[in-house]
């Protein structure tokens, strides 16, 4: 099963396994504002600055959140992982003006429909081999961020985001998870895959379309977890 739809930009997202389907609380009627999903019109031939807007079109989630307004911690000092079984190549914490930490917040921001700085309690970038379900084309190496993070100036707009880059077209947001939660954990990891109105979930920032899906497992979407066991403990934690 190849949960990538090329044509219209690409959808890998999250939730519950064992397992409890995140509630949705309101539910809007149709608008044009597209999935939350890989975003084929990114331009991130400029990297940008997390207090610039992100160089990535079309936003596609609304400022909304149930968290609580306790703002998110500063960013640490820069840290890492050793390569092991569970992280192929082990894990970095990319600091503040980096390429990669830019590119991150470039593609969070440009996902999420928020331009302004993000605070970022804490960002790891490591890569690995393509997702289970991923069948043709499939990608030897796939760049994943993971970002817990909010917007500077709405810090209950708060969450914990897995971000996937396989070209500079296929990329965006595959996962996101409640700010309270922790590590690599099902049902926390939510993935949507499919398209509908935008709906608001309790516990998750913004609103997300499609089919809510646990990230983890795989359930509700053939049973091919999100990530392959060669990175999963990359999150080990967070």
């Amino acid at each position: 099963m190849f949960r990538l739809n090329l044509a219209i930009g690409l959808c890998l997202l999250l939730v519950a396994g064992c397992y409890q389907e995140p509630i949705a609380i309101t539910t809007l009627p149709p608008t044009p504002i597209p999935r939350v999903t890989i975003l084929p019109t990114a331009d991130l031939s400029q990297p940008a600055t997390a207090t610039a807007s992100a160089p990535i079109a079309s936003p596609v989630a609304t400022p909304t959140s149930t968290a609580s307004p306790a703002p998110p911690p500063t960013p640490g000092p820069s840290a890492g992982g050793s390569p092991s079984v569970g992280c192929v190549n082990g894990w970095t914490s990319p600091l503040p003006g980096s390429v990669a930490y830019e590119e991150g917040i470039a593609i969070l921001g440009g996902a999420m429909g928020r331009v302004g700085p993000w605070t970022v309690a804490e960002m790891r970038y490591f890569t690995g081999p393509d997702s289970p379900g991923v069948i043709e084309p499939r990608f030897d190496v796939v760049e994943r961020w993971y970002i817990k993070a909010a917007p500077t100036d709405d810090p209950a707009f708060r969450g914990r985001w897995l971000i996937e880059k396989r070209t500079d077209q296929i990329l965006g947001i595959s996962a996101v998870a409640p700010w309270e939660s922790l590590d690599y954990e099902s049902p926390d990891w939510t993935g949507f895959i499919g398209e509908g109105p935008p709906q608001t979930y309790i516990g998750l920032p913004g609103q997300w379309s499609g089919i809510p899906f646990d990230f983890v497992t795989g359930e509700n979407d053939g049973g091919q977890p999100g990530l392959p066991s060669e990175v999963v403990d990359c999150l080990l934690g967070t």
